[in-house]
């Protein structure tokens, strides 16, 4: 009789030490499964451009309510993404010409809605900004697509 208690107490430890074991995995797997989900990006949301910090331009931009067509939609992206477009040159030469600081100037007054290559610039950032591009090839693609040279404004 000694025996048989002896080996139930056997079996019943060994039983409690594997289900301790699986216990402890199936925590970890828990832990791990979490961890996994939280950090993976989701997969319907298109990344975007890390474009955070300090903006030159600190003017608001005006409502796109004023404007129509294109001039609204360039209006909206200026406000959506105010850093992007802070970090363009303006290749209609606003700054020389008008004082501007940068591209999002152009959209702090009713300039940016009367101007095809200020509506063009913002326009293709923000294409660009919804492809994933960082805001350096940003800044690239836009200088390539845009440049053209500085040439005064008669008088």
């Amino acid at each position: 009789m000694g025996k048989n208690k002896s080996r139930k107490n056997k079996n019943s430890s060994k039983q409690k030490r594997n289900f301790r074991f699986v216990a402890f995995v199936g925590v970890i797997a828990s832990v791990l499964a979490v961890v996994y989900v939280t950090t993976k990006p989701p997969a319907n949301i298109t990344p975007v451009a890390p474009a955070t910090g300090a903006l030159i331009e600190n003017r608001p931009v005006l409502s796109p309510a004023l404007f129509i067509g294109e001039a609204a939609e360039a209006y909206r992206i200026a406000a959506e993404i105010p850093k992007v477009i802070d970090s363009q040159f303006c290749y209609c030469h606003c700054k020389k010409n008008h004082n501007h600081k940068t591209l999002l100037t152009c959209f702090t007054n009713k300039h940016g809605a009367k101007c095809g290559i200020c509506i063009g610039e913002v326009l293709y950032a923000y294409e660009l900004y919804k492809q994933g591009k960082t805001l350096d090839e940003i800044v690239i693609a836009v200088d390539k697509k845009f440049y053209r040279p500085y040439k005064p404004l008669r008088t």
